[in-house]
This record gives C-alpha cells, structure tokens and sequence, in this order.
C-alpha cells in the first residue's frame, strides 16, 4: 500500500482531476500567485496537495507521476526553502496548491464515470 492514496477532487464545474494530500492536517492558506502555499494553523484553510493538470489523453500516466512525486515530499511540516525546492523538482503537469477538502471526492479510482451504474431488476 502507498503512503499517499490518490483522490479525485472536483471545484463544481465538472472536470474532475486527481490529487495526492500531503498535508495530514488543514494548515495551508491559499499563496499569492505564483507564491507557495504557506503554514498557516487555524480553521478554514486548505489542504496541501499535488495535481495533476496535464492533457486528458495523458491523464493514464497521473497516478503513476503522482505516487513517484507524494514519494519525494518533503516531511511535513516543511520549510519553505523545502517546498520551492519540491515545487521546482515537479514534473510538467504537477503542481502543489492548497484544496479545501469540501473539493476532495474520494478515491480516484471510484470517482464519477468510472463504474457502470447496474439498475435493480424489475419487480414481476
């Protein structure tokens, strides 16, 4: 079993995406762009967490990108010198951000339009 199980999460328009949680606790608060996420303890704040944002004909390979990059995290919690240098070391299509949890479905590979619905038979 790996460390670092993947999720899909959704913002509620559709496009469902997969993601690794790095963060075991909600501490990150959302960085101005292009900052990192930074720690932030209190309520209300998101989640670290790696996603993938490559192409849709690439997304077969994101589990796989996500699972070898979760491995290389660094300890939580980090530095911030440790994060820059693990958002630098992310290959294309990854990306660190903050996520609220309310956006994680569950696991990716149960997330919507993968499992064929079977309706009950008919009562006779």
């Amino acid at each position: 079993m790996t460390r670092h199980a993947i999720q899909a999460a959704c913002y509620g328009i559709g496009a469902i995406y997969p993601i690794v949680i790095l963060d075991p606790v909600h501490r990150w608060h959302r960085p101005i762009h292009p900052g990192l996420p930074e720690q932030n303890p209190g309520e209300g704040h998101g989640m670290l967490v790696l996603r993938w944002t490559g192409p849709p004909g690439e997304d077969a390979h994101a589990p796989t990108l996500l699972e070898a990059a979760a491995a290389r995290a660094p300890v939580t919690p980090p530095t911030g010198a440790e994060l820059r240098a693990f958002q630098a070391s992310l290959p294309p299509g990854l990306h660190l951000i903050d996520l609220h949890d309310q956006y994680v479905i569950g696991p990716w590979s149960q997330r919507p339009g993968t499992t064929r619905h079977t309706p009950p038979p008919h009562a006779a």
